[in-house]
């Protein structure tokens, strides 16, 4: 399966058990409309098979292999901005869906190329989120973890220490440095565990049209603050008879309408 151009298989009797509505009909009906999402695909009719893998996303099935689908079904058809909405919800549902991640890559790369006017700073995300996704979350949970323990294992061999040389008036200031150092790194590793926390309580939306005009206010007749490109990740901050307040990683903030934008 070559990237941004294949389709990934989908098991329906799992899909089913997700969205918790049991039943044979159910099941049929998710079948059929994966099934012929995937043949349109195939054929290169992607309306229809968008229009299938939209249906099935619509009722809430939470599979990284329909909205991977869906992904490379909206780039075939030119649609970078919701490609790039797709693949960042499968990086979600699946963080080792690395065909997605290559994808998005691929995209991202492709909207710079052909922006224009470029709004300094708007593609990159601020420090704290950088910084609490270095790692996978796996990763950073094993740490915490490792280090804490680490911190009370020295803590208590430097009291043993401390005790055994009692009689003596000297002190290994092995144990304490340890203790220490351990003590920093786990409240390091804590703060980025509190980050991931917050990120996953932050609603961020995807911009999906290639340009969007960003409004001074929640109206069209507002005059046009700036203009952000498709596949821009905002942070959404308000909502307003269907306008959304979003600010950009550098900071910058307007109205743009709801159906410009794709939540994550």
């Amino acid at each position: 399966m070559s990237r941004c151009t294949g389709t990934r298989m989908l098991v329906v009797a799992a899909v089913v058990g997700a969205v918790g509505v049991p039943g044979p009909a159910r099941a049929d009906l998710i079948d059929d409309a994966w099934k012929r999402g995937n043949e349109a695909y195939l054929r290169g009719d992607y309306p229809t098979a968008v229009a299938a893998y939209e249906q099935l996303d619509r009722q809430g099935i939470a599979a990284a292999d329909l909205v991977y689908n869906l992904g490379t079904a909206y780039y075939r058809q030119g649609q970078v901005g919701r490609a790039i909405w797709a693949w960042e919800r499968t990086v979600a549902l699946d963080p080792d869906a690395e065909d997605a991640r290559y994808n998005l890559d691929r995209a991202r790369k492709a909207v710079a190329r052909r922006v224009q006017d470029k709004i300094e700073g708007a593609d990159r995300d601020p420090l704290w989120i950088r910084a609490v996704t270095e790692l996978a979350l796996s990763t950073e949970t094993w740490l915490f973890a490792g280090l804490y323990v680490a911190f009370f294992v020295a803590l208590a061999l430097r009291l043993r220490s401390r005790r055994a040389q009692a009689g003596t008036g000297e002190e290994s200031p092995l144990w304490g440095a340890l203790a220490a150092i351990f003590g920093v790194a786990s409240a390091l590793a804590a703060a980025l565990l509190v980050g991931r926390v917050a990120l996953a309580r932050t609603p961020f939306a995807i911009v999906l049209p290639d340009q969007a005009a960003v409004k001074e206010g929640a109206d069209a007749n507002y005059r046009t603050a700036f203009e952000v490109h498709a596949g821009l990740r905002v942070r959404m901050l308000d909502h307003d008879q269907g306008w959304v307040r979003v600010r950009l990683a550098n900071g910058l903030e307007g109205w743009v309408p709801e159906r410009d934008i794709g939540a994550l």
